[in-house]
């Protein structure tokens, strides 16, 4: 060997040494640092099972990102400096300060072995005090950490009552080894692994796959984690990061409950349609609860219009919402719940279509090259669909055609014909006609009601003959003309009315009377003459032809012969009887007026003023000392007449009458004034006496009566006024003495 050789032999080795020296020179910078740390006692540090300090120490190759150690602290990070410490095989150590962090990167270039093996612990050091962590010895460059699952691109399905979970294997990081975690609202993580990744099947996919357990009733959450799979001898390698979460919704969706109004159309053509639905509530885990997580439960429509079947689009899915303007179509409506597995299951809902049809006759006219139809024009660009089918059919039978305008009617209007050869509406039958219309028509809830009538086809006139019309004598001078409805009027807005023909057949005199379309009955009164024949026949007109006439109806009317009706013998007789009353009564009133004149009743003290007294004896007051005085009396020779007249309680003479009695005495009209001084017959005497009188007091009911059965006795009477007897008694009858 030559000098020079000999000489690069010797300073090989003097450069190898001086090399960990150049290091420690470079300490400011990323580099490891072959110096002793910047803490005093390094080796005062707690026991490794200490309860703080650092733990679980991972040291690994990034893929195209050099190297990484990271670790756990368990104590409070407020003032503690982190170092990674690194012992080459040669003995020689070095330390990177990582400060406050957990987590450090380097590469080949920082003065580690990463081909040789190596020891790794961390030191941390706070408040004068140094924790240790526990060492690790492995070959950098073959503990590979492989990166998580990418959960953007994970898919994920159910197999079997498993959910399994697919993606895409990072670039060259092949063979795997897998793990999962999950949980339940309100529960811990529980750990699982995945099964062996089989090279051959998921070669041509480049895809890594992973089976799950499939909860029913609750939401979950997954993450998922790789590493590279151990090799015979080696140490294995660390796990990834865990991937972010995988939100999976319940195996089972609950039903959704929907509930909804229909409100009458409206003058657009639309009608509104109001959804009610009560959303089941979910409960989501921690990590789910974000506006997109994959647990969440989303609610759609399927809408089909089942009426109009030549449209291009009958159907369309949407997201939920809770009003519809929908036309006045037929419709099947879903509602159904959706999630990251697909649709749930949906309720189902009809909505009839719309019965309201417009009260009037569409301009329809049929002619032998076809059938013609007119409408008002829309806004130009519409599409229009004409449906029609026979009245009360369920939609199953509906024909339809679609017509787009291409140019502007100047009058207007929207025409449409139908030849011959197409059959449509040739059938006589009524016919249920709707025109709907929209600008889009491949969306089914963009269209709307133009119009909804009816139409009888064929040939109306003939079709329409009332029939079994009958003429009925109601009397002598009229006549009742009944039919059978018109099979016109079954068909609303069609038949307009009916039209009654009557025609004399002697005179050929015609006359026609008009009545609703309602009708089926008519009163023919005032043109028909006694002793004549006559025809009747009806017709049904539409708004647009007149009918044909019925088969005609013959009939005669009698010659008028006057007949007391029953009416006329009940009026005749309630006038006889009232006026037999009404006699009765004037005789009854004739007779009792001439028995008054005939025997008039005698004057009475309350009703008459024949015998009043003088003033001055009327209060005079008399008084008797003892009951001779009375004896006295009935001794005298002369007899008195007495009257006694029974008079209430409170209803006697007032003797404190002013006057003269002889101002206030009356006689009857014709009777001379009776002189003081003269003397009665012997008969009337003697009835004076005792015979036909009694005395005062005696005199009873039956001979008060016969003496006002004799007016001509009592005018007779002298009357000379002896005096006054007064009753003690003051409840009592009181006497009016006469002496004669």
């Amino acid at each position: 060997m030559d000098p020079m050789g000999q000489l690069v032999a010797r300073l090989v080795p003097l450069l190898l040494l001086l090399l960990p020296e150049q290091g420690a020179e470079a300490c400011g910078t990323s580099r490891c640092c072959f110096q002793d740390p910047p803490y005093p006692d390094a080796d005062s540090g707690s026991p490794p099972d200490s309860a703080s300090g650092p733990r679980d120490l991972s040291c690994y190759r990034l893929f195209d990102a050099g190297f990484e150690c990271s670790w756990e602290y368990d104590g409070p990070a407020a003032g503690v400096s982190h170092f990674l410490r690194c012992c080459l095989k040669s003995g020689r150590c070095c330390y990177f300060a990582a400060g406050s962090a957990t987590k450090l990167q380097f590469s080949d270039q920082d003065g580690i072995s990463v081909l040789h093996t190596v020891t790794l612990w961390v030191e941390s050091w706070v408040t004068n005090r140094t924790e240790k962590s526990p060492e690790i010895t492995l070959n950098l460059y073959n503990s590979v950490k492989y990166d998580p699952p990418p959960s953007g691109d994970i898919k994920v399905s159910m197999s079997a009552g498993q959910l399994l979970m697919e993606w895409e294997t990072p670039a060259r990081q092949d063979g795997a080894e897998l793990q999962f975690r999950h949980r339940t609202p309100g529960s811990p993580w529980k750990l699982g692994n995945c099964q062996h990744q089989d090279d051959a099947a998921f070669g041509e996919n480049n895809g890594e796959s992973c089976l799950c357990p499939l909860e029913i009733d609750t939401a979950q959450e997954f993450q998922l984690r790789r590493r590279q799979r151990p090799r015979p001898g080696a140490s294995a390698s660390p796990w990834s990061s865990w991937s972010r979460p995988v939100c999976v919704p319940p195996g089972t969706l609950p039903q959704p409950e929907v509930k909804f109004l229909v409100e009458p159309l409206a003058s657009n053509g639309t009608r509104q349609v109001t959804l009610q639905m009560q959303r089941p509530q979910l409960q989501l885990p921690e990590g789910c609860r974000g506006p997109k997580s994959g647990a969440e439960v989303t609610y759609h429509l399927h809408l089909h219009m089942l009426s109009c079947p030549c449209k291009a689009q009958a159907t369309k899915t949407m997201r939920f919402r809770k009003t519809l303007h929908l036309s006045g179509a037929a419709y099947d409506l879903a509602v159904f719940s959706c999630n990251r597995f697909g649709p749930g299951p949906n309720q189902s809902l009809h909505i009839p279509a719309d019965t309201y049809t417009e009260p009037r006759a569409l301009n329809i006219s049929v002619r032998t090259s076809g059938t013609t139809m007119h409408w008002p024009a829309q806004a130009s660009g519409l599409t229009y669909c004409i449906e029609w089918q026979p009245q009360g059919q369920d939609g199953s039978t509906a024909n339809c055609t679609l017509t787009t305008p291409k140019d502007q009617d100047p009058t207007g209007m929207v025409t449409h014909h139908w030849s011959q050869a197409s059959g449509a509406m040739q059938q006589t039958t009524c016919y249920h006609i709707i025109v709907f219309a929209s600008s889009r028509p491949e969306k089914p809830n963009s269209w709307y009601t133009l119009l909804s009538a009816y139409h009888f086809g064929g040939n109306a006139s003939v079709a329409g003959i009332p029939q079994d019309v009958l003429v009925s004598k109601g009397g002598l001078d009229f006549v009742s003309v009944d039919w059978k409805p018109s099979p016109l009027s079954t068909c609303p807005g069609v038949l307009k009315e009916y039209v009654i023909r009557c025609q004399n057949k002697d005179s050929n005199q015609v006359s026609e009377l008009s009545v609703n379309s309602t009708e089926t009955q008519v009163i023919l009164r005032g043109c028909l003459g006694a002793g004549a024949n006559y025809s009747v026949q009806v017709r049904a007109d539409t708004a647009t032809m007149k009918g044909a006439w019925s088969q005609p109806r013959h009939f005669h009317m009698e010659i008028q012969v006057f007949q007391l009706s029953i009416l006329s013998i009940v009026l005749i007789s309630l006038g006889s009887f009232l006026s037999i009353l009404l006699l009765g009564a004037l005789v009854y009133l004739s007779l009792n007026r001439a028995f008054r004149h005939l025997c008039p009743p005698l004057p009475t003290p309350r009703a008459s003023t024949a015998v009043e007294f003088p003033g001055s004896q009327g209060k005079q007051a008399w008084q008797w000392t003892s009951p001779a005085d009375f004896l006295e009396e009935e001794e005298e020779e002369e007899e008195a007449l007495v009257v006694t007249m029974p008079w209430d309680k409170g209803e006697g003479p007032d003797l404190d009458t002013s006057g003269p009695l002889k101002d206030k005495m009356e006689l009857p009209p014709g009777v001379p004034e009776p002189a003081l001084d003269t003397e009665l017959p012997l008969e009337d005497s003697r009835q004076v006496q005792g015979y036909g009188y009694p005395e005062a007091g005696a005199l009873g009911p039956s001979e008060q009566d016969s003496l006002e059965c004799s007016p001509a006795q009592a005018a007779g009477l002298p009357l000379l006024l002896k005096g006054l007897m007064q009753s003690p008694r003051p409840s009592g009858p009181q006497h009016v003495g006469l002496e004669v």
